[in-house]
């Protein structure tokens, strides 16, 4: 096994630290691997290292300026890094060279409602015209819709939300993890589209499409 799967395999296994440590081996002879760069810079963020983060991602930016996945994960880390000029400039970039794909309205939008909540709405709703069945846009956009006084419309993106989760606040026979999981909608949290599902598939696509170049 190259140090490459065993490091990317480490990643798989959230063993972050010890990815690390094997990926920055295999770099110090392949310096140049995107693939290694790439794992290595989603295993800094996980450990809240986002400086070297954006370091690793921006290398590979630097010769392959026009991927929009690479765009979105700087613009995650520079977001966890607390510099939110940096991640819009991104997230900008990658809905413009991927206007097709829901995933980078979502993104954006969890980022854009911290400055510009009209703005996040609307990338919210165009992720939901891309991806009906996307629960956490549904949910987030039913947030700020009821924050802006949107009350009837946010009702009805919970009560979607809700259905395609499969959790019904009107049944009394739940069980305990169908209630905890409807806790999070029906308690009114923003949920983190980075740490969902999309995100892992994101990674997986990217790879698969990517690194066969």
């Amino acid at each position: 096994m190259s140090g490459l799967e065993k490091g990317k395999l480490l990643f798989e296994k959230q063993a972050y630290n010890e990815a690390i440590k094997v990926l920055t081996e295999f770099l110090l002879s392949n310096n140049n691997n995107a693939d290694a760069l790439y794992t290595r810079a989603i295993c800094y963020r996980r450990i809240d290292e986002f400086k070297k983060s954006i370091a690793d991602l921006t290398a590979i930016l630097t010769r392959l300026p026009d991927e929009a996945t690479l765009l979105s994960e700087r613009g995650v880390s520079h977001f966890h890094n607390k510099d939110i000029d940096a991640a819009m400039d991104d997230m900008n970039k990658a809905v413009e060279l991927e206007p097709e794909n829901s995933y980078r309205y979502s993104s954006r939008a969890y980022i854009r409602a911290k400055i510009d909540v009209d703005g996040a709405i609307e990338d919210y709703q165009k992720a939901v015209e891309l991806d009906p069945k996307d629960s956490i846009a549904l949910n987030n956009l039913g947030l700020l819709e009821e924050n802006v006084g949107k009350i009837k419309s946010a009702k009805n993106r919970f009560k979607a939300s809700n259905k395609i989760i499969g959790y019904n606040p009107d049944k009394r026979n739940e069980d305990k993890q169908t209630v905890n999981e409807g806790k999070s909608f029906i308690g009114k949290v923003m949920l983190n589209v980075f740490t969902s599902s999309a995100t892992r598939k994101e990674y997986f696509k990217f790879l698969k499409s990517f690194f066969k170049k």
